[in-house]
């Protein structure tokens, strides 16, 4: 099979709608059609991205294209009927982050990928980022010897300007700092370490109360880059947040057998508010002959100490090149998932990539964490 005999239908057309289409279009796949709820925005988006059909009735168009590919780039709450029909067409299923709303659901789009024999990709995708291949070469070579221990803390100051309320905000919708962060984190982690997630405990924290509401914007980041004044916020509609902003949490990753070791424990600390920003932000990863030290959340700019001495290691430049050049970062690890994806479906050599199985096992340590009930096992 070859990638130019597919045809795909994107249901979303907000900047990961935007990000799912160009990577399929440059792995040479026909995105037929793409989907979203406002005939002016989907319309707009086709036109760019040189799509043919704009629907604002996603059922009907799965229905009418049957396409070999569904890409998924809406928010959580929205997934389930387009999952449901795409598994009854035979479609492959491309899915951004968070794979579902809960752990039980998220099991249940698994069950059904996995019975009805479809590929099924998961876009926690910051694991194919330069530093994360570097990091993970470095660690498979032993450069820090054994790997014993792993801190990550993140720190966010607290905003100096107002923010509008969007779907992020609202556990309902999928949003959350768990939810939007953490699949990548624990992508990176298991990729980082060549290990899985096994357990994991830990609590959360509640982020902002309330926030004002911008109308007509279905984009993230429209939701980002956008200012309020005080004055402003004062005359619009205002609406609760519940997603957390904070939390602390405890994992273990499993070690090979031969390594002699059970679990290398994980301890990462996400808090949002503070007054200042921490200088000791990063991966730490501890060894019994050194450490090696990340800095940066999603990207590690990378360092190893000895005795005291402490080395830049910088990204080598093949390992920067290697990744497709498409578009900015964001864009071009959205291909490189593609790209493998794409293969897997053609029959053709890929490297391993996250699929709904990683979404319903993120989605256990998700839940676990956000609930606190103690230590929680996650599937093999």
């Amino acid at each position: 099979m070859d990638p130019q005999d597919l045809k795909a239908v994107v249901v979303g057309a907000g900047w990961a709608g935007e990000g799912h289409t160009k990577a399929l279009q440059h792995c040479g796949v026909e995105v037929v059609a793409i989907c979203a709820r406002r005939q002016e925005i989907v319309g707009k988006v086709a036109s760019n991205l040189g799509i043919a059909i704009a629907s604002t009735d996603w059922r009907q168009t799965l229905m009418e294209v049957k396409p070999d590919i569904v890409a998924l780039a809406t928010p959580a709450i929205l997934r389930t009927p387009v999952i449901e029909l795409a598994v009854q067409l035979g479609a492959h299923l491309l899915c951004d982050k968070p794979l579902a709303n809960t752990a039980t659901e998220a099991e249940r789009f698994y069950r059904l990928v996995d019975q009805a024999g479809i590929k099924h990709a998961y876009a926690a995708t910051h694991c194919y980022h330069p530093s994360v291949t570097w990091a993970h070469q470095l660690l498979s070579n032993q450069s820090i010897g054994n790997l014993k221990q792993i801190d990550v803390t993140f720190s966010h100051p607290a905003s100096k300007e107002l923010k509008s309320w969007s779907w992020m905000n609202s556990l309902s919708h999928g949003g959350g700092m768990l939810n939007n962060g953490l699949p990548h984190w624990l992508g990176m982690l298991e990729r980082m370490t060549g290990r899985k997630l096994v357990s994991v405990v830990g609590q959360a924290q509640r982020g902002r109360e309330q926030a004002p509401v911008l109308p007509n914007v279905h984009d993230f980041r429209q939701f980002r880059d956008t200012k309020i004044s005080s004055q402003e916020a004062a005359n619009m509609e205002w609406r609760t947040c519940d997603g957390e902003g904070s939390f602390s949490a405890l994992f273990e990753l499993s070690l090979l057998e031969s390594k002699g070791e059970s679990f290398v424990p994980v301890m990462m600390r996400v808090t949002g508010g503070i007054a200042e920003p921490v200088e000791t932000n990063g991966w730490y990863f501890y060894g019994d002959q050194g450490t090696l030290v990340g800095r940066g959340m999603l990207s590690l700019s990378l360092s190893k100490t000895v005795n005291s001495q402490t080395n830049s290691l910088p990204t080598p430049e093949e390992l920067i090149e290697a990744l497709p050049q498409v578009g900015d970062i964001i864009q071009n690890i959205w291909v490189a998932l593609v790209i493998d994806f794409i293969a897997d479906i053609c029959h053709q050599p890929y490297q391993h990539y996250l699929t709904f199985r990683d979404g319903w096992r993120y989605q256990v340590a998700i839940e676990a964490i956000r609930q606190g009930t103690g230590w929680t096992q996650i599937a093999e």
